[in-house]
């Protein structure tokens, strides 16, 4: 989102200091040295509320950093006790947060955070250039949207603050609906306005609906999202409303009061279109009735305010006092916030006196890690769109190369034991014929009646061989090809190479499990026709062989195919056991029995039927 560019680009322009950017989300590796540096500041946007979300790699750097550590923390009522444990785990020294400062011991009580400095801050703040790169702003008479509004529904979650989001834009669609009042209003995900084009939409409307930003509910541990979830899935996947919700949220919702002013009063006042926003205190940064016009949270005035809509002098007049008061007099630029922070930041660089070691280390000449990850280098701004969702989606190639890797050796595997099982049958198989004796080598051998060259087993290797043959190389290749699109940093080469290296390995694993699920099927019929083979040989020797044999070797190796009967029975009965739909029923059923069915299971291993 824009909001969040301008305030990683912000910190490069204004903080007096020389800064890189690097990705740390989704796995990310990195591939330099941390102590190259002074200060990392982690921005909001990787968010370490969320387990996973914001990669070991990254982590493990930062602990191990002896710089200064300022952390950026938006929404931070999501999981609060993880992002806590991270704030102490990580060591950061500074919180840039959107906690009120008479507030602050109910989130961040000063007993576990002795020596970290909490700063309040806003969400967002005005772009100093803005006007280099918005659209110029349109008269109003000009506008064409009487009353626009983006948001979206997230149920009864964050209580009354979240609430007002959804129902400002329902509610006045509604109600201008009824009057036959055309607006620009939507909460839904297919109708949000991104980067520049949202900017145009602001500049297009002659009121702009608002509300409060930011949550009073504080799910510490989890638990409140966790019963949200629960009645989502409950409801058939329909989050609860508002009102159903309430009895969860109604107390802790009165316990601190979060309601923030949001970047998008400040996008439009820079666009110089009239707000209409629920009655609220909006960080105190703005008033009623001077800055914008209040609406009732019951919608009461909503007369007076489309009344009041009409005068376009005093509209023109409001967002004049608006755009002065929120751009002009500077107070609310990112140039003066992160004057704030970067005093902050001195302030602990003098208390540290940190010598830092003249490392120098250039970053890793190697752009992949083992495990065929990107090795992040800093870079000297922000990554587009493309190189995020690049990253994002090698994420996925190492998983499916991971288990592709998997799959091979299993196959390997399986085969080793498969041929081996083959050759020790066929070496039982003909222990046994020969002790009926010449007679038995019809054919001039004693398996006269199996070829292994001419089964399916055999076949089937042979095919694996051969797909295998080219499908390694072309693994190699489409990393390779990865590899050298990264190196130029070309997002449309890096994205294009990167989708083939993906459908390779993403084809092989589903291939490799085709393969293994063949593997099983022929070698289970090639054995059952070796089996039937063998036994028809065996009738065919005990019917004419047999009875004109000595009767002492006839008696032994009568007790002998009695043996090998019993035996093979027992394992019928076993392999049916295993692969019945009633035992798999009883071990969920009766969890006790699992250690039975692994004696089972072992039995079946020792005696070669696996």
């Amino acid at each position: 989102m824009q909001t969040t560019l301008d305030y990683l680009v912000a910190f490069k322009r204004f903080s007096g200091f020389e800064t890189d950017y690097v990705h740390v989300t989704h796995q990310a590796s990195m591939g330099f040295d941390f102590d190259n540096y002074d200060v990392v500041f982690h921005s909001y946007c990787a968010r370490l509320c969320f387990e996973g979300y914001v990669s070991e790699s990254y982590r493990d750097r930062l602990r191990r950093f002896p710089g200064i550590k300022v952390l950026a923390v938006q929404d931070e009522y999501d999981h609060t006790d993880a992002l806590k444990v991270a704030i102490k785990d990580l060591g950061f020294n500074i919180v840039l947060t959107c906690v009120p400062q008479d507030s602050l011991e109910y989130v961040y009580p000063k007993s576990e955070f002795p020596d970290v400095e909490f700063i309040t801050v806003f969400t967002g703040y005005v772009p100093d250039d803005f006007a280099s790169d918005l659209p110029p702003a349109k008269s109003l008479a000009e506008r064409s949207i009487f009353i626009g509004y983006r948001g979206r529904d997230i149920g009864g979650r964050y209580g009354r603050l979240g609430f007002d989001k959804f129902e400002v834009g329902r509610r006045m669609k509604e109600l201008c609906d009824a009057r036959g009042i055309a607006t620009d209003i939507a909460m839904d995900e297919a109708s949000r306005i991104y980067g520049k084009a949202w900017f145009d939409f602001v500049g297009n409307c002659r009121a702009m609906l608002g509300s409060e930003s930011g949550s009073n509910v504080f799910d510490f541990d989890g638990s409140i999202d966790a019963r949200f979830k629960e009645m989502t899935a409950a409801n058939g996947g329909v989050p609860p409303s508002y009102a159903d919700f309430l009895p969860i949220v109604a107390e802790r919702d009165g316990e601190i009061e979060m309601g923030q002013i949001s970047p998008r009063v400040f996008e439009c006042a820079m666009m110089r279109t009239p707000m209409v926003l629920f009655k609220g205190r909006y960080s105190d940064a703005i008033a009623p009735n001077e800055h914008f016009i209040s609406l009732e949270k019951d919608f009461s005035n909503l007369d007076e305010v489309l009344a009041r809509l009409e005068d376009l002098p005093a509209l023109d007049a409001m967002t004049e006092r608006a755009f002065k008061h929120l751009v002009g007099s500077g107070q609310f630029t990112y140039r003066t916030f992160y004057g704030r922070v970067s005093a902050a930041i001195e302030r602990k660089l003098v208390e540290r006196a940190r010598e830092r070691p003249a490392l120098d280390v250039a970053p890793s000449a190697e752009l992949i890690d083992q495990a065929g990850m990107v090795l992040e280098p800093p870079t000297p701004e922000p990554l587009g769109e493309k190189s995020f969702k690049v990253r994002q989606n090698i994420a996925d190639s190492v998983l499916y190369r991971r288990e592709f890797d998997r799959l091979i050796v299993e196959f390997a595997h399986l085969r080793s034991i498969f041929e081996a099982e083959m050759q020790r049958l066929c070496s039982t198989y003909a222990q046994v014929l020969e002790r009926f004796g010449p007679a038995a080598k019809e054919g001039g051998t004693l398996l006269s009646f199996w070829a292994p060259q001419d089964c399916d087993f055999a076949r089937l290797l042979a095919s694996y061989d051969d797909e295998h043959a080219v499908v390694s190389p072309e693994r190699h290749a489409s990393r390779a090809a990865f590899a050298a699109a990264l190196s130029t940093g070309a997002e449309d080469a890096c994205e294009e190479t990167l989708r083939r290296m993906l459908d390779v390995e993403k084809d092989g694993y589903f291939r490799m499990i085709e393969w293994i699920k063949r593997l099983n099927e022929v070698y289970n019929s090639d054995r059952l026709i070796l089996d039937q083979a063998y036994r028809e040989r065996i009738d065919a020797l005990s019917a004419t062989v047999l009875p004109r044999l000595p009767l002492k070797q006839q008696m032994a190796l009568r007790r002998m195919l009695l043996k090998m009967r019993l035996r093979r029975a027992r394992s019928t009965v076993l392999r049916g056991v295993v692969n019945s739909a009633a035992l798999r029923r009883l071990l969920a059923a009766m969890p006790a029995v699992e250690p039975l069915a692994k004696r089972i299971a072992v039995r079946l291993k020792l005696s070669g039927l696996t």
